[in-house]
Protein backbone atom coordinates (compact mmCIF):
# COMPACT_ATOMS: atom_id res chain seq x y z
CA UNK A 1 0.00 0.00 0.00
CA UNK A 2 1.79 3.18 -1.16
CA UNK A 3 2.01 5.76 1.63
CA UNK A 4 3.17 9.37 1.59
CA UNK A 5 4.26 10.25 5.13
CA UNK A 6 4.56 13.77 6.55
CA UNK A 7 5.22 14.04 10.30
CA UNK A 8 2.04 12.67 11.94
CA UNK A 9 0.10 12.37 8.67
CA UNK A 10 0.19 9.33 6.39
CA UNK A 11 -1.70 9.49 3.09
CA UNK A 12 -2.54 6.30 1.22
CA UNK A 13 -2.48 6.80 -2.54
CA UNK A 14 -2.58 4.75 -5.75
CA UNK A 15 -1.28 5.55 -9.24
CA UNK A 16 -3.46 4.11 -12.01
CA UNK A 17 -2.38 3.84 -15.62
CA UNK A 18 0.89 4.96 -17.17
CA UNK A 19 2.73 7.23 -14.73
CA UNK A 20 4.57 8.84 -17.66
CA UNK A 21 1.34 10.39 -18.95
CA UNK A 22 0.03 13.77 -17.73
CA UNK A 23 -1.53 13.44 -14.30
CA UNK A 24 -5.08 13.72 -13.01
CA UNK A 25 -5.60 13.83 -9.23
CA UNK A 26 -8.92 12.51 -7.92
CA UNK A 27 -10.15 14.26 -4.77
CA UNK A 28 -13.12 12.41 -3.30
CA UNK A 29 -16.10 13.74 -1.38
CA UNK A 30 -17.29 13.63 2.20
CA UNK A 31 -17.15 10.24 3.98
CA UNK A 32 -15.82 8.39 0.91
CA UNK A 33 -12.38 6.97 0.19
CA UNK A 34 -10.55 6.46 -3.08
CA UNK A 35 -12.31 3.19 -3.90
CA UNK A 36 -15.24 5.27 -5.09
CA UNK A 37 -13.19 6.40 -8.11
CA UNK A 38 -13.22 2.86 -9.54
CA UNK A 39 -15.81 3.64 -12.20
CA UNK A 40 -13.78 6.57 -13.56
CA UNK A 41 -10.37 4.88 -13.80
CA UNK A 42 -10.80 3.63 -17.40
CA UNK A 43 -12.06 7.03 -18.60
CA UNK A 44 -9.12 8.89 -17.09
CA UNK A 45 -6.32 6.45 -17.85
CA UNK A 46 -7.10 6.42 -21.58
CA UNK A 47 -5.10 9.66 -21.82
CA UNK A 48 -3.68 10.38 -18.34
CA UNK A 49 -2.32 8.76 -15.25
CA UNK A 50 -4.83 8.86 -12.39
CA UNK A 51 -3.67 9.50 -8.83
CA UNK A 52 -6.24 8.75 -6.16
CA UNK A 53 -5.82 8.97 -2.39
CA UNK A 54 -7.72 8.69 0.90
CA UNK A 55 -8.46 11.81 2.90
CA UNK A 56 -7.24 11.69 6.49
CA UNK A 57 -8.99 9.17 8.72
CA UNK A 58 -10.53 7.31 5.79
CA UNK A 59 -9.30 4.17 4.05
CA UNK A 60 -5.58 3.81 4.67
CA UNK A 61 -4.79 7.43 5.57
CA UNK A 62 -4.07 8.54 9.11
CA UNK A 63 -3.52 11.77 11.01
CA UNK A 64 -5.44 14.34 13.03
CA UNK A 65 -8.82 15.19 11.52
CA UNK A 66 -8.69 17.84 8.78
CA UNK A 67 -10.90 20.64 10.07
CA UNK A 68 -10.77 22.94 7.04
CA UNK A 69 -10.69 22.76 3.27
CA UNK A 70 -7.22 24.33 3.51
CA UNK A 71 -6.01 21.29 5.49
CA UNK A 72 -7.19 19.03 2.68
CA UNK A 73 -5.62 21.31 0.07
CA UNK A 74 -2.30 20.89 1.88
CA UNK A 75 -2.71 17.11 1.89
CA UNK A 76 -3.34 17.05 -1.86
CA UNK A 77 -0.25 19.16 -2.53
CA UNK A 78 1.73 16.80 -0.28
CA UNK A 79 0.74 13.85 -2.48
CA UNK A 80 1.80 15.78 -5.59
CA UNK A 81 5.15 16.67 -3.99
CA UNK A 82 5.71 13.09 -2.86
CA UNK A 83 5.18 11.87 -6.43
CA UNK A 84 7.24 14.77 -7.86
CA UNK A 85 4.34 15.92 -10.02
CA UNK A 86 4.60 19.60 -10.90
CA UNK A 87 1.15 20.10 -12.44
CA UNK A 88 -2.01 18.04 -12.72
CA UNK A 89 -5.67 18.20 -13.59
CA UNK A 90 -7.66 18.39 -10.35
CA UNK A 91 -10.74 16.16 -10.51
CA UNK A 92 -12.91 16.91 -7.49
CA UNK A 93 -16.27 15.38 -6.61
CA UNK A 94 -18.60 17.10 -4.13
CA UNK A 95 -16.39 18.10 -1.16
CA UNK A 96 -13.44 17.22 -3.39
CA UNK A 97 -14.61 19.92 -5.78
CA UNK A 98 -14.28 22.56 -3.07
CA UNK A 99 -10.72 21.39 -2.44
CA UNK A 100 -9.93 21.49 -6.16
CA UNK A 101 -11.22 25.07 -6.39
CA UNK A 102 -8.97 26.21 -3.56
CA UNK A 103 -5.95 24.47 -5.08
CA UNK A 104 -6.58 26.25 -8.38
CA UNK A 105 -6.87 29.59 -6.56
CA UNK A 106 -4.05 29.22 -4.04
CA UNK A 107 -1.61 27.06 -6.03
CA UNK A 108 -2.34 27.91 -9.69
CA UNK A 109 1.13 26.80 -10.75
CA UNK A 110 0.20 23.20 -9.79
CA UNK A 111 -3.03 23.02 -11.82
CA UNK A 112 -3.32 22.30 -15.56
CA UNK A 113 -7.09 21.84 -15.60
CA UNK A 114 -10.19 21.32 -13.46
CA UNK A 115 -13.02 18.81 -13.43
CA UNK A 116 -15.62 19.87 -10.86
CA UNK A 117 -18.45 17.40 -10.28
CA UNK A 118 -21.58 17.93 -8.15
CA UNK A 119 -19.98 20.66 -6.08
CA UNK A 120 -20.53 24.24 -4.93
CA UNK A 121 -18.55 27.46 -4.42
CA UNK A 122 -20.29 29.46 -1.69
CA UNK A 123 -22.41 29.01 1.45
CA UNK A 124 -25.91 27.93 0.41
CA UNK A 125 -28.74 28.08 2.93
CA UNK A 126 -30.20 24.76 1.82
CA UNK A 127 -26.82 23.11 2.34
CA UNK A 128 -26.30 24.82 5.71
CA UNK A 129 -29.54 23.28 6.96
CA UNK A 130 -28.52 19.97 5.45
CA UNK A 131 -25.23 20.04 7.38
CA UNK A 132 -27.09 20.85 10.60
CA UNK A 133 -29.39 17.88 10.00
CA UNK A 134 -26.38 15.70 9.25
CA UNK A 135 -24.85 16.60 12.59
CA UNK A 136 -28.08 15.67 14.37
CA UNK A 137 -28.23 12.30 12.60
CA UNK A 138 -24.56 11.65 13.36
CA UNK A 139 -25.04 12.39 17.08
CA UNK A 140 -28.20 10.32 17.35
CA UNK A 141 -27.34 7.31 15.22
CA UNK A 142 -23.63 7.41 14.45
CA UNK A 143 -21.96 6.93 11.09
CA UNK A 144 -24.31 4.13 9.98
CA UNK A 145 -27.40 6.32 10.32
CA UNK A 146 -25.51 9.20 8.68
CA UNK A 147 -24.69 7.06 5.64
CA UNK A 148 -28.21 5.69 5.31
CA UNK A 149 -29.76 9.14 5.56
CA UNK A 150 -27.29 10.41 2.98
CA UNK A 151 -28.11 7.63 0.51
CA UNK A 152 -31.78 8.65 0.45
CA UNK A 153 -30.72 12.07 -0.85
CA UNK A 154 -27.74 10.97 -2.90
CA UNK A 155 -29.62 8.68 -5.29
CA UNK A 156 -32.77 9.45 -7.24
CA UNK A 157 -36.01 7.67 -6.22
CA UNK A 158 -36.11 5.81 -9.54
CA UNK A 159 -32.63 4.34 -9.00
CA UNK A 160 -33.75 2.67 -5.77
CA UNK A 161 -36.25 0.63 -7.78
CA UNK A 162 -33.59 -1.25 -9.72
CA UNK A 163 -30.34 -0.32 -7.99
CA UNK A 164 -31.16 -1.19 -4.37
CA UNK A 165 -28.53 -3.94 -4.19
CA UNK A 166 -25.85 -1.60 -5.51
CA UNK A 167 -26.83 1.08 -2.98
CA UNK A 168 -26.69 -1.47 -0.15
CA UNK A 169 -23.24 -2.52 -1.33
CA UNK A 170 -22.05 1.06 -1.32
CA UNK A 171 -23.43 1.54 2.20
CA UNK A 172 -21.65 -1.60 3.37
CA UNK A 173 -18.38 -0.35 1.88
CA UNK A 174 -18.81 2.98 3.65
CA UNK A 175 -19.17 1.18 6.98
CA UNK A 176 -15.86 -0.67 6.67
CA UNK A 177 -13.59 0.81 9.33
CA UNK A 178 -11.09 3.46 8.34
CA UNK A 179 -8.08 4.48 10.34
CA UNK A 180 -9.86 7.13 12.40
CA UNK A 181 -13.07 7.48 14.38
CA UNK A 182 -15.82 7.63 11.75
CA UNK A 183 -17.86 10.10 13.79
CA UNK A 184 -14.91 12.44 14.39
CA UNK A 185 -13.79 12.34 10.76
CA UNK A 186 -17.31 13.07 9.50
CA UNK A 187 -17.81 15.88 12.01
CA UNK A 188 -14.52 17.47 10.96
CA UNK A 189 -15.42 17.23 7.27
CA UNK A 190 -18.87 18.75 7.89
CA UNK A 191 -17.20 21.65 9.71
CA UNK A 192 -14.78 22.11 6.81
CA UNK A 193 -17.28 22.21 3.96
CA UNK A 194 -19.60 24.60 5.76
CA UNK A 195 -16.92 27.33 5.56
CA UNK A 196 -16.14 27.06 1.85
CA UNK A 197 -16.71 30.40 0.10
CA UNK A 198 -14.79 30.92 -3.16
CA UNK A 199 -17.35 32.02 -5.74
CA UNK A 200 -16.17 35.65 -5.86
CA UNK A 201 -12.61 34.47 -6.59
CA UNK A 202 -13.31 31.96 -9.36
CA UNK A 203 -12.86 34.51 -12.15
CA UNK A 204 -9.11 34.26 -11.44
CA UNK A 205 -9.01 30.65 -12.65
CA UNK A 206 -7.46 30.47 -16.10
CA UNK A 207 -7.20 26.75 -16.84
CA UNK A 208 -9.60 24.58 -18.89
CA UNK A 209 -12.53 23.67 -16.66
CA UNK A 210 -15.33 21.11 -16.92
CA UNK A 211 -18.28 21.45 -14.54
CA UNK A 212 -20.71 18.54 -14.15
CA UNK A 213 -23.99 18.86 -12.25
CA UNK A 214 -27.20 16.91 -11.71
CA UNK A 215 -30.58 18.56 -12.19
CA UNK A 216 -32.08 16.44 -9.39
CA UNK A 217 -29.19 16.88 -6.95
CA UNK A 218 -30.55 17.07 -3.38
CA UNK A 219 -27.11 17.59 -1.82
CA UNK A 220 -25.29 20.15 -3.99
CA UNK A 221 -28.11 21.79 -5.95
CA UNK A 222 -27.72 22.19 -9.70
CA UNK A 223 -27.74 25.97 -9.52
CA UNK A 224 -24.45 25.74 -7.61
CA UNK A 225 -22.86 24.10 -10.67
CA UNK A 226 -24.35 26.80 -12.87
CA UNK A 227 -22.81 29.48 -10.64
CA UNK A 228 -19.37 27.88 -10.88
CA UNK A 229 -19.54 27.52 -14.65
CA UNK A 230 -20.64 31.16 -15.01
CA UNK A 231 -17.83 32.40 -12.75
CA UNK A 232 -14.86 30.55 -14.30
CA UNK A 233 -13.87 32.01 -17.69
CA UNK A 234 -14.67 29.62 -20.57
CA UNK A 235 -15.77 26.81 -18.24
CA UNK A 236 -17.98 24.17 -19.85
CA UNK A 237 -21.09 22.99 -18.00
CA UNK A 238 -22.57 19.55 -18.63
CA UNK A 239 -25.98 18.89 -17.08
CA UNK A 240 -27.22 15.42 -16.13
CA UNK A 241 -30.77 14.29 -15.43
CA UNK A 242 -30.10 12.59 -12.08
CA UNK A 243 -28.62 13.77 -8.80
CA UNK A 244 -25.59 13.70 -6.53
CA UNK A 245 -24.74 10.11 -7.45
CA UNK A 246 -24.73 10.82 -11.18
CA UNK A 247 -21.24 9.29 -11.36
CA UNK A 248 -23.03 5.99 -10.66
CA UNK A 249 -26.48 6.53 -12.13
CA UNK A 250 -25.23 8.01 -15.43
CA UNK A 251 -21.73 6.55 -15.40
CA UNK A 252 -21.34 6.07 -19.15
CA UNK A 253 -22.41 9.62 -20.01
CA UNK A 254 -20.37 11.05 -17.13
CA UNK A 255 -17.24 9.16 -18.12
CA UNK A 256 -17.67 10.19 -21.76
CA UNK A 257 -17.81 13.87 -20.79
CA UNK A 258 -14.69 13.47 -18.64
CA UNK A 259 -12.70 11.44 -21.19
CA UNK A 260 -13.52 13.87 -24.05
CA UNK A 261 -12.44 16.83 -21.91
CA UNK A 262 -9.17 15.16 -20.95
CA UNK A 263 -8.47 13.99 -24.50
CA UNK A 264 -8.83 17.56 -25.76
CA UNK A 265 -6.20 18.66 -23.25
CA UNK A 266 -3.52 16.39 -24.73
CA UNK A 267 -4.30 16.95 -28.41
Amino acid sequence: MPIAQFDDICLHYEVHGNAAKPAVVGIMGLALDQRFWAGQIPAVTATHSFITFDNRGLGGSTGPEATSVDDMVTDTIRVLDHLEIERAVMFGASMGGTIAQRIALDHPERVSGLVLAVTWARPIEFMRRQVDLGRMVLRAGGSDAFARAGAVRMFTPQFFEFGAEMIDGILQTMQEPGTGSAELVLQAQLNAIEKHDALAELSRIGVPTLVLGGKMDQMAPFFASEEIAAAIPAARLVAFETGHALMVEEMDAFNTAVSEFLAAMVE
